[in-house]
């Protein structure tokens, strides 16, 4: 049979844990050498109790998925814990995110990720589903009391999301460069030390400038904070607005925020007054909607204005985004949605991820 396939990781799952597979029990020595080899820090005794998501680990790598341990998108921890298979499933365009409400419908080979099974804690057991059953699905589960099993379960609340690796899947690593993105008449900039200055002069406070000591603070906050964004999630994105014809002055400050929603950020936009109703705002909107959309496979970015900042509305407007709403207080919003505007992004373009940690609402 070819390897690398759901069919398969569904097969090798079952056998794995009819094996079974069990940690110290009954007064057994726990046979969990071939599951925790993938994972040289671990111990038997510091993987007793602890392994179904290393179970899970396990049954891809015996069916031919190359997938490392800790990818990039798992900031919490490696593969051996839940919550990774998450942060993998939500930070790679490539693989099938779909939660337990959606109505999605299980295959053999994907992967359940499952809330207070065991624990009343969310991300506490993850299984590999072997047969859809209407209202239940037949999983391959390791550490079931410390033992794996065919389990069946039922479609409820438990339920958190199924995770679908396509055939042939091979994790390749995100390559980061820092090149500036480029607008018609405008760079949008990653700063570095070398902005200390500029960024003095212009960063987001209560007063300016800034001190070099504040500066700095700021410049290695974004600097630091920059790998939290990968594909399909946003955590906060500021790039600094230069124009092509002085390219080292920063004009003001532009990004996406995904403090509300990661998947579908806010966009922001500060220009210093000087350069305001000269249509910078609506060059800012637009390559901001072009790296959501193609860079970072972000399926749509939200924006916002007061209702009296026309110029801010116009801007979202002309830039592509859509006004479906507005707040109690007529304030107008605007969402910009990739599928609707047919922009679709490679799953294997290089991305430029950039520095973070601008605050303010739209100034145009």
């Amino acid at each position: 049979m070819e390897k690398a396939t759901r069919k398969y990781l569904a097969e090798v799952a079952k056998k794995a844990a009819q094996t079974p597979f069990h940690g110290y029990i009954e007064g057994k020595e726990s046979n969990l050498e071939p599951i925790i080899r993938f994972f040289p820090k671990w111990t038997l005794r510091e993987a007793d109790g602890l392994w179904c998501a290393a179970f899970v680990y396990y049954c891809c790598r015996e069916a031919g998925f190359e997938i490392p341990i800790r990818p990039d998108a798992c900031k919490t921890c490696h593969l051996a814990g839940c919550i990774a298979w998450e942060e993998l499933a939500q930070g790679d365009v490539k693989i099938g995110y779909h939660k337990g409400e959606e109505g999605f419908v299980p295959e053999a080979g994907d992967i359940v990720l499952y809330d207070r099974v065991f624990e009343n804690k969310e991300h506490d057991h993850i299984g590999i589903v072997l047969e859809n059953r209407g209202d239940m699905i037949l999983a391959a589960e390791g550490n079931v009391n410390n033992v794996s099993e065919l389990v069946e379960r039922p479609k409820d609340e438990h339920i958190r999301a199924y995770i679908r690796i396509p055939d042939g899947y091979k994790y390749q690593r995100i390559i980061m460069d820092y090149q500036d993105f480029q607008a018609e008449n405008l760079i949008l900039h990653f700063v570095t030390e070398d902005d200390l200055a500029e960024v003095s002069r212009t960063w987001p406070a209560d007063h300016h400038p800034l001190s070099d000591t504040k500066a700095r603070e700021a410049i290695a906050y974004m600097r630091g904070n920059y790998e939290k964004n990968t594909k399909g999630s946003i955590r906060h994105l500021c790039l600094a607005v230069c124009g092509k014809e002085r390219p080292g002055t920063i004009m003001g400050w532009c990004g996406l925020d995904g403090g509300r929603d990661p998947a579908e950020p806010e966009i922001f936009i500060l220009l210093d007054e000087e350069y305001r109703n000269r249509g910078y705002g609506t060059q800012c909107v637009k390559e901001l909607l072009r790296i959501a959309a193609e860079d970072y496979a972000l399926p749509g970015v939200h924006g916002g204005c007061a209702k009296e900042n026309i110029a801010s509305a116009r801007a979202m407007e002309r830039g592509g985004m859509v006004q479906y709403g507005t707040e109690e207080n007529g304030d107008p919003l605007f969402r910009f949605s990739a599928k609707e505007s047919g922009v679709e992004a490679d799953p294997y373009q290089r991305i430029s991820l950039r520095g973070q940690d601008c605050r303010g609402h739209n100034a145009l």
